[in-house]
């Protein structure tokens, strides 16, 4: 993957960098967060449009005549943070865009982790925040990001209240506004950092002590297994509310009257309607929408005690079967024209007669008379342990290449550097880094 970065110089004049993947062997070890370097023989290029880290209309391109030296005593210091917050307003406008990615601080409201070592597949933490404007938003922590939140977490010394996120993605999913972490996101705790600190310093019954109040962890939440026969006798004598469950069983069948996939909009998933020439989405309200193949399948299970109709859409389908809605299709005959064909795949018809444990999410239409099928959050295989969250927190809060100039300058993420300078280069791709 390519590797992309900030640089901020002695002006606290902040530039993105970027080092191609061809290229990112040659450059990556020799870059150091909190490191100043003195950089020569780069392309100056325009900024790309899409997930930029800052505003500047110019970005540094590494190129095969690069060079580059650390420097221990710059002549001029350099400042060791720079962030780029967005009022709550402006999310919803980069909401499903692509163009930015921008930083957040609030105060935790709540969290919650679905954390285990015991089970193989995706790990994830949803991170209520309180912004200063007062609203609530979801910061989306997913696999080695939520890990990594998580050992933060029950590490730090006392428990945090302000946190600080940065190179976050907005999306809009089910009308609710979610923020998602990238490879790029670093995460800071109260005061590890000055902007982090001043948001610490107003909340009440805090301060620069960090004396804390009652304890934010509640208790553990543990998803309860549940039979199939259980699991139906539940959706029809409790009161509606929003729960999960897990259920083993064997998929007995596909559904196929309605068909195993559906030409979705491509941003935010939804079914498009087809014109004559185009796609429209109403949820979007776009009347020439990408189209994109997505899987929506409908299987027969049961259990030694009873059966039920299990839902599952496109992420967790294509983790089972190792192929997109999109190649599954091409293999059937459907082709470019994106058809919904009534023909299975291969790969989705071998999941019959296979024991899985699922994982899924009632809501208040499960608890109706039009109620038919439960929807699958997760699955795993048969072997693995189902999912048991290692914590969850509620606070009673309410609510283009060119010129190749010469110029010195440093990476540095945006926390304090460990050193004199900063740097900041992150592993998989885009990264929160300043120069200076």
């Amino acid at each position: 993957m390519s590797v992309d970065m900030l640089f901020v110089d002695a002006d606290a004049t902040v530039t993105q960098g970027t080092v191609a993947a061809t290229r990112q062997l040659r450059f990556r070890d020799r870059l150091t967060e909190g490191s100043v370097y003195t950089l020569s023989g780069f392309d100056v290029v325009h900024s790309s449009p899409n997930f930029r880290l800052c505003d500047a209309p110019l970005m540094i391109r590494f190129n095969d005549g690069t060079s580059f030296d650390k420097k221990l005593n710059p002549e001029r210091p350099i400042p060791t943070e720079s962030f780029r917050f967005m009022p709550y307003s402006r999310l919803l406008e980069l909401a499903n865009t692509g163009k930015q990615l921008p930083d957040i601080t609030g105060e935790v409201n709540a969290i919650r982790s679905t954390i285990t070592d015991r089970i193989p597949g995706a790990q994830r933490v949803m991170l209520t925040l309180r912004l200063g404007s007062g609203e609530n938003v979801c910061v989306s922590l997913f696999d080695s990001m939520a890990l990594a939140f998580h050992t933060k977490f029950d590490n730090y010394k006392k428990e945090a209240r302000a946190v600080k996120v940065t190179s976050i993605n907005p999306k809009i999913v089910g009308g609710r506004l979610f923020l998602n972490a990238t490879s790029g996101t670093h995460l800071y705790f109260d005061c590890d950092t000055t902007a982090s600190k001043e948001v610490f310093d107003t909340m009440p019954g805090e301060g620069t002590d960090g004396g804390s109040g009652s304890s934010k962890i509640v208790h553990a939440q543990k998803i309860e297994p549940v039979t199939v026969s259980e699991l139906n006798k539940f959706s029809i004598s409790a009161e509606p509310q929003i729960i999960e469950f897990l259920c083993t069983a064997k998929v007995t069948g596909i559904q196929t009257e309605e068909g195993w996939c559906y030409i979705g909009c491509a941003t935010c998933s939804k079914k498009l309607i087809r014109e004559t020439a185009s796609f429209t989405c109403a949820h979007c309200i776009d009347t020439n929408a990408v189209a994109a193949l997505r899987y929506r399948v409908t299987m027969t299970v049961s259990d030694e005690s009873d059966t039920a109709s299990f839902l599952g859409f496109d992420m967790e389908i294509a983790k089972l079967t190792c192929l997109q809605a999109s190649e599954a299709a091409q293999i059937v005959g459907v082709g470019h024209d994106a058809q919904v064909d009534t023909d299975l795949p291969l790969s989705l018809a071998g999941v019959v007669g296979k024991t899985y444990t699922f994982q899924l999410k009632l809501n208040d239409f499960n608890f109706s008379s039009k109620h038919q099928t439960f929807t699958i959050s997760r699955i795993f295989p048969e072997s693995a342990l189902a999912p048991t969250p290692t914590f969850a927190t509620h606070v009673g809060n309410p609510g283009t290449g060119g010129n190749k100039p010469s110029t010195s300058a440093n990476t540095s993420d945006k926390r304090p550097p460990q050193g004199k300078s900063n740097s900041d280069v992150d592993e998989n791709g885009r990264n929160k880094a300043h120069v200076g």
